[in-house]
C-alpha cells in the first residue's frame, strides 16, 4: 500500500506541474521519477526505488510522462 501511495504522489506532482503550467516542476518532477525508477543502489548506496513492482510502475510512470509537455510560450 505505501509503495502505490508513493507512485501516486510521483503521479500527482506530475499533473499538479501541468495544471499551473510549470515547465520547471514539470521538468523537477520528472527528473525525480526517473531517478527513483532507476536508480542504482550499488552506485550511492541509497536503497532502491522497493519492490519489483514498484520499479515497474515507476517505469511506467516514466513512460506516461514522456507525452507530458508544456507550449514553450504563453498564448498572445
Amino acid at each position: 500500500m505505501a509503495e502505490a501511495e508513493r507512485v501516486q504522489r510521483y503521479r500527482d506532482r506530475l499533473m499538479a506541474a501541468v495544471q499551473s503550467q510549470d515547465r520547471a516542476a514539470l521538468r523537477s518532477a520528472k527528473q525525480a521519477v526517473l531517478e527513483a525508477a532507476f536508480r542504482n543502489p550499488a552506485e550511492d548506496g541509497r536503497p532502491c526505488a522497493g519492490s519489483p513492482a514498484m520499479r515497474r510502475a515507476l517505469r511506467d510512470l516514466c513512460w506516461r510522462m514522456a507525452i507530458l509537455m508544456l507550449p514553450r510560450h504563453s498564448g498572445g
